[in-house]
C-alpha cells in the first residue's frame, strides 16, 4: 500500500477523469449550489419522487465534493487554512441568512457548501494521524459502535432533544423539494433532513485515507453512497425516528469496499477483538447509566 499524497499535482489529469482537479472542483461546487438552490423552487413534483430524488442528488453531490477534496496534494498548513477560511465563511453566511430571511433559499445552499468543505478539510487533517492502513479497520468499527450509542443514548441524542436548533445549525440540510414554491415563498422553505458535521468530517477522513493508502477509492465512493442513501431514505420513510446515525453506513461502506485490503497479523486480530469487546462493555454500561438517570431524577422529585 502506498501514500499517494505526493504523486498528483492539482493540474494533472487523472486516468479516466474529464479534467484537472481544480476544474472538477469548480463544476461540482457550481452543481451543488445550483441544484440545492433549485430544489425548493420546483413545482409539481410528487412528494415521494421529490424525497427520493432530492436525497440521492444531495448525497451524490456532497460525496462528489468530498471525493474531489480528498485527492488534492496539500500540506498540513494548507489543509488547516482551507478548513479555517470556509468555516469563517460559513459563520458569515449564517448571519446573513438570519438578517435576510427572504433570501434563505439561496443563502442556505452556499452555507451548506462551505460548511461541507470545512468539514472535509478537517477530516483530511484528522486522517494525518493515521500512519498505517491497518489502523483504519479498528477505527471504522469503533465509529460504528460509538455512533449508535451517541445518537440513541448519548450526547447526540440529548442534543437532538434539548437543543435541536444548535444541532440543525451544525448540520448540512437537505432542502424539501418545492418548499419555497408555494404562496408563502421563502417563508415556506424547509429541510427534509439534516446530516451532522461528524458525518462529513469522517467522510473526508475515509476518502482521503482510501486515496493516500492506495485502497479501492472508487469502490469506496459507491459503497458509501449506496449504504448512506439506504440509511437516509430509510430514515425519511420512518418519520417517527428523532434521528438516525449515518456513520455506521459510512464506515460500513468503507469496510465493505475495502474488504480483504487490511493485512492484520494474528496478534493484531486478537488485540482488535479484545478492544471491541472492551468498547462494547463500556457502551453497555453507558447505556444502562443513561437509562437510569431519568428514573433517578423522577424519583428525587
Amino acid at each position: 500500500m502506498s501514500d499517494r499524497s505526493d504523486k498528483i499535482t492539482p493540474s494533472q489529469i487523472e486516468p479516466g477523469a474529464s479534467g484537472p482537479l481544480w476544474r472538477e472542483a469548480l463544476i461540482v461546487g457550481i452543481c451543488y449550489y445550483g441544484i440545492l438552490a433549485a430544489l425548493p423552487h420546483l413545482r409539481g413534483v410528487p412528494p415521494l419522487v421529490g424525497m427520493i430524488g432530492g436525497t440521492l442528488l444531495f448525497l451524490l453531490l456532497s460525496l462528489s465534493v468530498i471525493r474531489n477534496i480528498a485527492r488534492w496534494p496539500l500540506k498540513p498548513l494548507h489543509e488547516f487554512f482551507l478548513f479555517a477560511y470556509p468555516l469563517a465563511g460559513w459563520y458569515s453566511l449564517t448571519l446573513w441568512g438570519e438578517q435576510y430571511p427572504h433570501a434563505v433559499a439561496f443563502i442556505s445552499p452556499a452555507e451548506s457548501l462551505v460548511f461541507l468543505v470545512a468539514c472535509a478539510f478537517l477530516g483530511r487533517l484528522v486522517a494525518r494521524l493515521v500512519r498505517d492502513a491497518n489502523m483504519l479497520l479498528p477505527i471504522a468499527i469503533v465509529l460504528i459502535l460509538v455512533d449508535f450509542f451517541t445518537v440513541f443514548h448519548g450526547p447526540t441524542g440529548e442534543a437532538l432533544d434539548r437543543a435541536p436548533e444548535l444541532v440543525s445549525k451544525l448540520s448540512v440540510g437537505l432542502p424539501a423539494v418545492g418548499s419555497a414554491a408555494g404562496p408563502e415563498g421563502a417563508k415556506g422553505f424547509a429541510f427534509v433532513a439534516t446530516a451532522g458535521l461528524g458525518d462529513f468530517i469522517f467522510l473526508g477522513f475515509f476518502f482521503v485515507a482510501a486515496w493516500r493508502f492506495g485502497l479501492r477509492f472508487e469502490r469506496t465512493f459507491w459503497w458509501i453512497a449506496a449504504l448512506t442513501a439506504l440509511g437516509m431514505i430509510g430514515y425519511l420513510a420512518l418519520p417517527l425516528l428523532p434521528g438516525i446515525p449515518l456513520l455506521p453506513f459510512i464506515a460500513g461502506g468503507f469496510l465493505v469496499a475495502n474488504a480483504g485490503a487490511f493485512a492484520l497479523s494474528r496478534q493484531e486480530k486478537q488485540y482488535l477483538l479484545i478492544a471491541m469487546l472492551f468498547i462494547a462493555v463500556l457502551l453497555a454500561v453507558g447505556f444502562m447509566v443513561m437509562n437510569q438517570l431519568p428514573s433517578d431524577a423522577a424519583s428525587a422529585q
